[in-house]
């Protein structure tokens, strides 16, 4: 009786000291929180704080229809999303890979055919050096984790690919914000381009009417001169608009995974309004930026590998086995007398390979530090990042209402010029004068517009495609 439940107690004992101890290797792993920064405080260039909200269509803000369809496109089409996709599969099926070594092996096999031995080379004689054999059988062996090693290794695997997984959103919000930006760019380009050939048909009507002064013995040669400049320069100016226009529809294409010469230019269409993006608190960085998500999986994933490493030094055990059946003959193969077996433990310990084992968890607690560093670098980058789009975004609503105000002056200067000349009061050069100032002026109130939503759609980036909850009125 005392021998059965021995044998019971030796097939049940690895199995709680399996249940037991599978935490060893995550014991001897250090804790990844202790490296991630608390941030205190709030941003430098912030208002006020609210709660955050998670906005996984961020660009919908701007209400405009053109940039939804565009980045629909962007999320479908372009490559550098579909690698990264792809990336992230294959993180997951390392993790499978990785996984399978907790399931036991089972491998089958036959065999077949004929075989001579040397009868020289025998230490006793047999009826027959020449003979045939036939094998039906299957071998097993199973890994028992006993110190949790192989769950350790599932888990760094599992987090790395959650950290791919992650750094696919980063990717995706990065291509995303640039083909916003590249719109918001293209627009304004639109714009400046119509201000700049406004700006050339003035330069023409200056020159043909300084041309007919000259004709009738009112105007002199210089002011022709000075007035062919203008146009060449206006013609120059206008000339490089088209060429950075053009550029900027070519990157939009390719953003979307289309040929340049396959995407017609889009209709000259407004600016649209500027929403206002709360920033919250640094501390909503760490929970929402992909490139910090990213960074703290790697840094736990690092973590896990060091008490991998360690446990590396503890003996592995393994349960194999092999079966199956074995004869001279075919026709006994299935008999009782064909059966064979082999079944016991393996224990794998390491004597000779100390220094290769110490210099192993050496590189791993190397790479752990490196990945704590590298977080805190993220994280310091991330808040720069916020704080130097909202110094953006702050300066250029402020040049951008003076910029305005300079507009209001400039087009009722201009209106002013046409009405004096309606009467008599000045003469048309005036009038051309001033709204040649009026045009330069609209221009550069569109860059700033365009620099503006630039701006904002960095800050958005910066904050993860994601802002505290609360109303996104319109500049």
């Amino acid at each position: 009786m005392r021998i059965r439940i021995l044998q019971q107690l030796t097939f049940i004992l690895p199995l709680l000291v399996l249940m037991g101890c599978r935490s060893v290797t995550e014991q001897m792993s250090p804790d990844p929180d202790e490296q991630i920064p608390v941030p205190d405080g709030t941003f430098k260039h912030a208002d006020k704080t609210e709660d955050r909200i998670e906005r996984t269509e961020w660009w919908s803000v701007f209400n405009d229809a053109t940039l939804n369809a565009l980045i629909a496109k962007l999320n479908d089409a372009n490559p550098d999303v579909s690698a990264a996709l792809a990336r992230v599969d294959q993180s997951f099926a390392t993790m499978g890979i990785t996984r399978g070594a907790t399931y036991p092996t089972i491998r089958g096999n036959v065999s077949g055919g004929r075989r001579r031995d040397s009868i020289n080379n025998l230490l006793f004689p047999i009826a027959t050096p020449e003979y045939n054999r036939f094998m039906l059988g299957a071998s097993a062996s199973w890994e028992l984790d006993l110190w949790g090693r192989v769950q350790s290794s599932v888990k760094r695997d599992r987090l790395r690919a959650e950290a791919e997984a992650v750094s696919y959103h980063d990717v995706l919000l990065s291509l995303q914000a640039s083909l916003a930006q590249q719109y918001f760019a293209y627009r304004a380009a639109q714009t400046e381009f119509n201000h700049l050939q406004s700006s050339q048909n003035l330069a023409t009507e200056s020159l043909e009417m300084h041309k007919a002064r000259l004709r009738l013995g009112q105007g002199i040669q210089a002011d022709v001169a000075t007035a062919q400049l203008e146009l060449q320069n206006a013609a120059t100016a206008l000339e490089a608009s088209r060429r950075n226009t053009g550029k900027l529809l070519h990157a939009i294409a390719v953003l979307t995974g289309t040929m340049p010469s396959q995407l017609p230019p889009f209709e000259p269409a407004v600016l649209p309004g500027i929403p206002n993006i709360p920033a919250g608190l640094p501390s909503d960085l760490l929970a929402l930026r992909p490139d910090l998500l990213a960074a703290d999986r790697q840094l736990r994933s690092a973590a896990v590998q060091v008490g991998i490493r360690k446990a590396d030094f503890l003996p592995k055990i393994s349960l194999i086995g092999s079966g199956g059946v074995a004869s001279l003959k075919a026709n006994k193969l299935f008999e009782a007398d064909s059966s064979m077996f082999d079944l016991g433990p393996e224990v794998d310990i390491a004597i000779f390979q100390y220094r290769f084992r110490k210099s192993a968890v050496a590189q791993a607690k190397a790479q752990f530090r490196e990945a704590a560093a590298d977080f805190k670098s993220t994280f310091l980058t991330a808040v720069k990042e916020v704080d130097d789009a909202l110094l953006d975004a702050k300066s250029y609503s402020r040049e951008l209402t003076l910029q305005r105000q300079a507009l209001q002056a400039a087009t009722e200067a201009a209106e002013a010029a046409k009405k004096r000349f309606d009467i008599g009061l000045t003469n048309y050069f005036d009038f051309i004068a001033a709204e040649r100032t009026r045009l330069q002026t609209a221009a550069r109130e569109s860059t700033l517009t365009s620099e503006r939503l630039l701006a904002t759609v960095r800050l958005i980036q910066a904050l993860g495609g994601s802002w505290p909850a609360g109303e996104t009125d319109a500049e």
